[in-house]
């Protein structure tokens, strides 16, 4: 139960947090992504393109631009080719970008000028719909630092983390661009990674402890991205995890990690379609819907301690209502065979201190977003929610085999990227901090 004082606490911790964050954050330009492509005008449409220069800012170089460039010396311009361009390095490329169109020395010729920055530093965004595998599948602040490219194709180290009051976890990746096409807008990536992280389950039987975990592991993953922000991922991963205590959850379905370490090689496959715009943006006719689906099978071998397989599926829809949006957002997980517990799938509700977790989990939220059509700084919604777990199988009271629901209501109060939400559910009221591109 949150008392007065611990309310008051928290209030004044998070309120602390935010004011740091609004000062810090904009001094990094953040939340700049450049602007749209210029309107080409009749007298263009067809010109030759005498010229293309390229101007670039932080980690990126000039050759690794013109990887993902359709118009070059002497093809024709169009608005079409011109906005396909600009999505390649905004999507594909992850770069901010402007352009310009001047006069030609020739009749009927134009010159293109780019200028494309990559910054270092940039926060992640959401953990579906943006970013990946730059992300993390769990609620938090973090950010992604990405190194100078090594070579003309853009290889380059990066990392990134992800911090909350449940989960921290830190990936450092190497990723290798092998192929990009401009004139359908696709690119195709190589990623080698190793990441650690601490995770904590807070079990409530027999007495209400707070059960940390350990993992660490590597994998390898081909990643295959589309201007229209779709998404494809398959590959290899091998995990290791142990747990601090015992989770006290006994069922046959459920492999204890802290009675000996769990280790897991895996196959996973993915699929997401992400809004193309900005996550200040999420509302239509910018965006109506995004989804990631992904499949994981544990199929043993290399010192594995179980198999098992594990589904998620996570969506949003946006629905206009005048210049306010009205939001659905779901995600279920569904698990099979022996599963670790320090693997175990969680659902989150923001008035909740604890995460409900199980071998299935389940959340379903609705949001009104007041007024954010008309782009203010200070940005208010209401939501209602309610997330559930299970566990197969189960022979405890305390991890039912059976969906236990745990609503909460509340209010979200967002200035620029920086989101506040105070819900309240069965056991009193609490504040949730994030930023915006990490929401739904």
């Amino acid at each position: 139960m949150l008392t007065r004082s611990n309310f008051k606490r928290r209030s004044s911790l998070y309120a602390l947090a935010v004011i740091a964050a609004l000062l810090f954050i904009p001094s990094l330009g953040l939340a700049d992504t450049g602007v749209g492509p210029p309107r080409v005008s009749l007298v263009q449409t067809g010109a030759t393109i005498e010229d293309v220069t390229i101007k670039t800012y932080g980690v990126t170089k000039p050759v690794i631009v013109q990887r993902y460039l359709s118009l070059h010396a002497g093809s024709q311009l169009t608005q079409r080719a011109l906005n396909q361009d600009f999505s390649n390095l905004q999507r594909l490329g992850r770069f901010i970008a402007r352009v310009t169109i001047d006069s030609g020395a020739q009749p009927a010729s134009v010159r293109l000028h780019w200028i494309v920055m990559n910054r270092w530093l940039r926060p992640t965004e959401h953990p579906f719909y943006g970013d990946q595998p730059l992300s993390a599948a769990i609620q938090g602040v973090g950010f992604i630092v990405t190194g100078k490219p090594i070579d003309k194709h853009g290889t380059n180290f990066s990392t990134y983390t992800q911090f909350s009051q449940r989960v921290n976890l830190l990936r450092v990746l190497f990723t290798a661009p092998l192929t990009v096409d401009p004139q359908t807008g696709r690119a195709n990536s190589l990623i080698v990674d190793a990441f650690g992280g601490r995770g904590v389950f807070r079990a409530s039987e027999p007495e209400a402890v707070s059960v940390f975990s350990w993992t660490a592991g590597q994998e390898a993953l081909f990643l295959s991205q589309r201007t229209s922000g779709t998404q494809i991922e398959g590959g290899m991963r091998v995990v290791h995890s142990t747990d601090e205590l015992p989770s006290n959850i006994v069922a046959p379905s459920i492999y204890s990690t802290y009675q000996a370490p769990a280790r897991a090689t895996q196959l996973i496959a993915a699929i997401s379609h992400g809004c193309t715009t900005p996550a200040t943006q999420w509302y239509p006719p910018f965006c109506g819907f995004q989804y990631r689906f992904t499949a994981s099978d544990a199929i043993g071998g290399l010192g594995a301690t179980s198999t098992y397989r594990s589904m998620i599926a996570d969506v949003a829809r946006y629905f206009a209502i005048g210049s306010s949006t009205l939001v659905f957002h779901g995600n279920m997980a569904r698990t099979g065979g022996v599963i670790p517990d320090s693997f175990l799938t969680c659902a989150t509700a923001r008035a909740y201190p604890k995460s409900f977790c199980g071998t299935d989990s389940e959340v379903a939220v609705a949001e009104f977003r007041l007024n954010d059509a008309k782009q203010r700084p200070l940005e208010f919604a209401l939501f209602t929610e309610s997330a559930a777990s299970r566990v197969r199988q189960s022979e405890n009271a305390n991890a039912t085999p059976y969906f236990n629901w745990h609503p909460d209501t509340g209010v979200a109060v967002m200035y620029h990227i920086v989101r506040v939400d105070v819900s309240y559910g069965k056991g009193g009221g609490r504040i949730f901090l994030e930023l915006k591109g990490q929401s739904y």
